[in-house]
């Protein structure tokens, strides 16, 4: 379980806990201090003493990628799943997508997640199981509401990290790698239960002041296009709209956080 750790001191011990008390217990935790200013590393620093599973490690700060990267590079179980810092999961997420992943030898399975903000909550997730290949994978995410490419409600056969790593210096990081992620999978599976915890709260990537490594998403857009004109060309169409909801969100973005040089770009 790679946990990315980056100033979430007051959401890092609810994010720890629910990891070590998940009813699944054969796991190795590594919490990768990216260089907080915080107390986040102590308080890595004391979880480490109370649970021999976990392994912390300090570095500078590279992002929420180039901590998961770290994580990947040190791993040494032959499943992967990842938790942010600041969100926390059900306490039987890894048991139950962990049995799924053993009864239907699918190499990806995701289950689905609570969006919680401070004055309310959604939950987001397809109400059914199914097994899709790389294709139907693609098509559910491209065209319908039930299968997202976030990258933390679910666990992966590490064999398909092999030569894959997180894009430094853009975001959101975890959409490039699950556009890519998915190709190499033979088969995902999906259940119909939602087992992470994603919480939105002020200062986190999605809420801060507009950055131009966001235009990450336009870049891994078009990557996917390629990638769809190559091996799913009935599947172009929707990954070019995908594309438009990109760039125009970006646009935007700029506007209203004056980057005129972005913007005209």
């Amino acid at each position: 379980v790679i946990v990315p750790v980056y100033n979430v001191e007051n959401y890092l011990e609810e994010a720890i806990n629910s990891v070590i008390s998940q009813t699944y217990k054969n796991l190795e935790i590594l919490l990768i201090d990216d260089g907080s200013t915080d107390k986040s590393g102590l308080v890595c620093d004391e979880w480490q003493k109370k649970d021999e599973r976990i392994i912390v490690i300090h570095k500078e700060n590279g992002g929420a990628a180039d901590a998961r990267n770290t994580g990947l590079d040190i791993a040494k179980g032959t499943i992967i799943a990842f938790v942010d810092g600041d969100d926390y999961i059900e306490q039987d997420m890894i048991e139950i997508l962990y049995k799924n992943m053993i009864e239907t030898g699918a190499q990806i399975v995701s289950g689905g997640y609570f969006k919680e903000y401070f004055y309310s909550e959604t939950v987001e997730y397809a109400k059914e199981n199914y097994i899709m290949t790389p294709k139907e994978a693609y098509e559910r995410m491209l065209t319908r509401n039930d299968f997202g490419n976030e990258i933390w409600d679910r666990l992966y056969k590490k064999e398909l990290f092999e030569d894959l790593r997180f894009e430094l210096n853009k975001i959101p990081e975890d959409v490039g790698m699950t556009f890519k992620i998915l190709d190499k999978a033979n088969k995902i599976s999906h259940i119909d239960k939602p087992v992470y915890h994603y919480i939105q709260r002020q200062g986190s990537v999605e809420h801060k002041k507009y950055e131009i490594a966001q235009t990450g998403a336009v870049d891994f857009s078009e990557e996917l296009i390629k990638l769809m004109e190559k091996k799913y060309p009935n599947l172009v169409g929707y990954a070019e709209k995908f594309f438009v909801m990109a760039l125009n969100n970006n646009i935007v973005l700029c506007y209203r956080n004056g980057f005129k040089e972005e913007y005209k770009k």
